[in-house]
């Protein structure tokens, strides 16, 4: 990772002067380190000062993207082609999950997706288990590459080297947070895209739940998200880069209350104390309290001031 990328003084998605820093700290696994941040004055998005040169301690062996179990349907595609188009979008208007940003994409089982910085491709193994036959991955950061068979399959490569011209939706789930060099990696999928091809890219927008709760929100994650975007400057950040937003899906959750509650009592969503594993958040909450977060996040999306959205991106 390059850790001069960042630094900077401008904005590195306007070129902007900053108008305001920050200080916040990694609550996820209670580190408690401090982190500066950077607020531009014109495009309003939010970026860290400086990438430690230690990242590899921000992602423990139990980071949550690389616990999540996956796995294949055990039927060969073929039997899955039986069903056509017509279920696979009946089945995603059911599933609750991030696959529900799939049906907004004018997306054939036969077309070829890309999941970027996928882990070990949970989504892709459920677009697969929907009737998706030609999914596969590519997450760098992977210790070795894997092969769920039925040819998904996801490599340990740099975009930069995969070929281009060949897919009809990448996919970005929150992931693109995480990444530095934000300009290249738009412009390298720009190049992967077919002509009428589709980028989607899901993640965290300052909202809400930011002014709500300033340091202790919990879709800051410092220091592993290194931009925090907003509406304006995700806009200039693809005009730059040849895409035009053609949607925009606002998906937040009560996620970002109770987590953001917990973040307030100085409480980790993952510690020594649960064994790493997610904090029973049932503990601290009642149910109406969580009916009513997620009623709350629901107001938000329809009022397009929830913390998380989906950007449908395509070639101008």
């Amino acid at each position: 990772m390059n850790t001069e990328s960042l630094l900077a003084p401008v904005c590195h998605i306007c070129e902007s002067k900053f108008s305001k820093t920050y200080t916040f700290k990694e609550k996820m696994f209670g580190f408690n380190d401090e982190f500066k941040y950077n607020e531009c004055s014109n495009c309003g998005c939010l970026q860290i000062a400086e990438i430690p040169g230690n990242m590899d301690k921000y992602y423990p062996p139990y980071y949550y993207s690389f616990t999540t179990k996956t796995a294949l349907l055990k039927r060969k595609p073929f039997i899955k082609r039986l069903f056509g188009r017509f279920r696979v979008k009946r089945v995603l208007k059911r599933k609750a999950t991030a696959l529900n940003y799939i049906k907004h994409i004018n997306v054939g089982i036969k077309d070829r997706i890309l999941e970027v910085g996928c882990g070990r491709g949970y989504l892709l193994c459920d677009l697969f288990n929907f009737g998706f036959e030609n999914v596969e991955g590519v997450d760098k950061y992977l210790p070795e590459e894997i092969d769920h068979g039925y040819g998904v399959k996801i490599r340990k490569k740099e975009l930069n080297e995969l070929d281009p011209d060949r897919y009809d939706v990448i996919m970005m789930n929150h992931v693109f947070e995480h990444m530095d060099q934000q300009h290249q990696v738009l412009n390298d999928c720009h190049r992967l895209l077919k002509k009428n091809g589709c980028l989607a890219i899901c993640i965290p927008i300052l909202g809400d739940a930011w002014k709500i709760y300033g340091e202790n929100w919990v879709q800051l994650d410092a220091p592993r998200h290194f931009f925090l975007h907003t509406l304006k400057s995700m806009e200039i950040l693809a005009d730059h880069t040849s895409f035009n937003i053609k949607h925009t899906l606002f998906d937040s959750s009560s996620f970002q209350f109770w987590a953001s509650e917990l973040y307030k009592k100085s409480i980790p969503l993952f510690s020594s104390k649960n064994n790493y594993g997610p904090y029973p958040y049932y503990e601290n909450f009642s149910e109406q309290e969580m009916e009513d977060y997620e009623s709350k996040a629901q107001q938000l999306n329809e009022l397009k001031r929830g913390d998380t959205a989906v950007f449908y991106l395509y070639k101008k």
